[in-house]
């Protein structure tokens, strides 16, 4: 039986370490087998992807998520949010249209308060209305949903009062609303303000 003393048992350590080292190293740098598809399951898969790439709208997914932050839509936030808290504390159904307002205000070139305003002083925000989502007084029509009532009555405005000048509340008022002409351009001017600039 052969005897170790400590010299031979440090070099044979010393060598179990070393030899290690080298397979370990080798090991890292040798390139592995990789495991993967067959050719022909490669370029079907390959075609999938391409075709997916060449048929997604890149552009529009990107500008649909994307968060705008122009100087127009900081302002367009802050008219729509004037317009919903206005229209919140008169607990108004129309309130939830408030972004609908304001589009249909840039679109026609009118203030972008008036309907709003308006809605106030005839129905009390649509609260008590004459006709089906009427909430303007605007003849006797009816309209399909809020939404067709702001367009529609944003559009009469601009073609038949802002077109011919009449593009403040007492000028707008001695058509619009004859009898009570001042009254009325008040109130709408009141409520305007209360909105905000």
């Amino acid at each position: 039986m052969k005897t170790y003393n400590k010299k031979n048992l440090l070099i044979l350590v010393i060598g179990i370490l070393t030899t290690g080292l080298i397979v370990n190293t080798i090991y890292e740098i040798s390139p592995n087998t990789v495991v993967g598809i067959d050719q022909k399951s490669f370029e079907q898969a390959y075609a999938k992807d391409l075709e997916y790439i060449e048929s997604t709208p890149v552009e529009e997914t990107i500008l649909e998520t994307a968060v705008s932050i122009s100087a127009e839509d900081i302002e367009n936030q802050r008219k729509i949010d004037n317009v919903k808290n206005f229209l919140l504390k008169r607990n108004s159904p129309l309130a939830d249209y408030a972004s609908e307002f304001v589009y249909a205000a840039n679109e026609y070139g009118i203030d972008y308060r008036l309907v709003a305003a308006i809605s106030i002083v005839e129905s009390s925000g649509g609260i008590h209305n004459f006709r089906p989502y009427n909430a303007w007084g605007w003849g006797s029509y009816g309209f399909d949903n809020w939404k067709d009532g702001i367009w529609s009555v944003s559009k009469g405005l601009a073609t038949g009062y802002y077109s011919r000048g009449l593009d403040t509340p007492y000028e707008i008022g001695r058509v619009y609303c004859p009898p009570s002409a001042s009254s009325w351009a008040g109130k709408v001017t009141y409520l305007m303000n209360e909105i905000g600039e």
